[in-house]
């Protein structure tokens, strides 16, 4: 991943807060119908299995907005992209907090979703843009600590409000809150690079070598992981018979896990992509055993959800760079594929669960989620090690 020649306005570290920001609004409304499935569902008169199908509209509008609407980064900038996303966004939340229904709920998360499959390719396009060569895992990794706030404030917080004044004020001030980046994001839309103009399409990203196996790489992440997510606030509430603000704890320790792991990213500029996927990739499956071995002691599995965050964000990491390395001039519509795909995971993963979570519960999620990783590590060490012997895009100062 290089730097690309970039023109704004305002200092990195701004620029940083901003895209971090953004993924901390993305990720909470994506997340946190999980701790919220009961809540939600005793309100508009539902079923946990119905209160989840608006997470998979949710996905499903992601997966349309990034793969149609994610190329506009490359043809009027990203930063641009970005603000109209979350514009749309912001009147996403304010449907959803007031949802006279459940098919109003999941109108209102399709809005969402379409804004979220704009919004996160920019802002995975604009990571990789202002990051100085040599700290492209760092920028990247600070960016990707948004999803810390969407788990430790979004989620987290969120089911601790719910429990007090009730769900629909959580996403109104969702919304609010995404209002007010709207307003202090004036600067992301002056910020530019080469590729700005550049015509993409889905099909010319498909058309990018190793795009394909990267997508794989993709899929086999964010299915293993968000078919264990949806299914947390099930087995703490239904299962084990907390309460939905115990069931927000999982989110809050896996945030934390998550946010900590920004220590080791240097790490990764160090090694490189093709020597640190494969084991990341064991170590998160390894992780997805050990919670499954406890799934029935609370505590060992609040503590082993603070590993997996750890872990979880060192793969997303990797993950981005082996993606934004493919081609810098097709950013935008390579990161909507990696969106895409994502989404297309989100709108899958309750279905798997729900026919793994009525059998086995959790342990069957976790089992499912174990061999998922299990294979991207070995996908991971045949792929980039073709790579490795050329040039690792993950590498600092490597051409791309």
């Amino acid at each position: 991943m290089s730097h690309q020649a970039v023109t704004h306005q305002q200092p990195l570290w701004a620029s940083i807060l901003v895209l971090m920001s953004a993924i901390g609004i993305i990720g909470s409304n994506s997340l946190l119908l999980s701790p919220l499935v009961l809540a939600v569902g005793n309100d508009l008169g539902t079923d946990p299995a119905g209160v989840m199908q608006a997470a998979s509209a949710y996905g499903l509008g992601v997966a349309a907005a990034a793969l149609t609407l994610a190329p506009l980064g490359d043809r009027i900038g990203a930063g641009r992209l970005l603000r109209i996303a979350l514009l749309v966004l912001t009147l996403g939340l304010g449907a959803s907090a007031a949802a006279p229904g459940l098919w109003g709920l999941i109108a209102a998360q399709v809005l969402c979703g379409l804004a979220g499959g704009a919004a996160l390719p920019s802002i995975y396009t604009l990571a990789a843009v202002i990051a100085p060569r040599g700290r492209e895992a760092r920028i990247v990794g600070l960016v990707l600590t948004g999803w810390t706030l969407s788990m430790v404030l979004g989620v987290s917080l969120s089911a601790w409000l719910a429990d007090l004044a009730g769900w629909r004020l959580v996403y109104l001030a969702l919304a609010v809150l995404a209002a007010g980046l709207w307003l202090g994001s004036a600067g992301m839309a002056r910020i530019a690079s080469g590729s700005t103009g550049q015509a993409s399409s889905p099909l010319t990203a498909l058309r990018v070598p190793g795009i394909r196996r990267g997508l794989l790489a993709s899929c086999l992440l964010m299915l293993s992981f968000y078919t264990t997510y949806f299914f947390t606030g099930a087995h703490v509430t239904l299962t084990l018979g907390l309460s939905t603000a115990q069931a927000g704890l999982l989110p809050l320790f896996y945030g934390i896990g998550f946010g900590l792991a920004v220590i080791f990213d240097p790490l990764l500029d160090r090694l490189g992509l093709s020597r640190a996927t494969p084991p990341v990739f064991v170590l998160i499956a390894l992780t997805y055993l050990v919670m499954l071995s406890f799934a029935a002691d609370y505590t060992l599995l609040l503590l082993f959800s603070l590993v997996w965050g750890i872990f979880q964000h060192l793969g997303l990491n990797l993950l981005v760079a082996r993606l934004t390395a493919l081609d810098p001039r097709q950013r935008g519509a390579i990161m909507g594929l990696y969106s895409t795909i994502t989404y297309l995971c989100v709108f899958a993963a309750p279905f798997a669960g729900a026919l793994l979570f009525p059998l086995w519960g959790l342990v069957g999620c976790l089992a499912l989620s174990a061999l998922l990783c299990l294979l991207e590590a070995i996908e991971a060490a045949i792929s980039l090690r073709q790579t490795s012997s050329t040039t690792d895009p993950a590498s600092p100062g490597a051409p791309v």
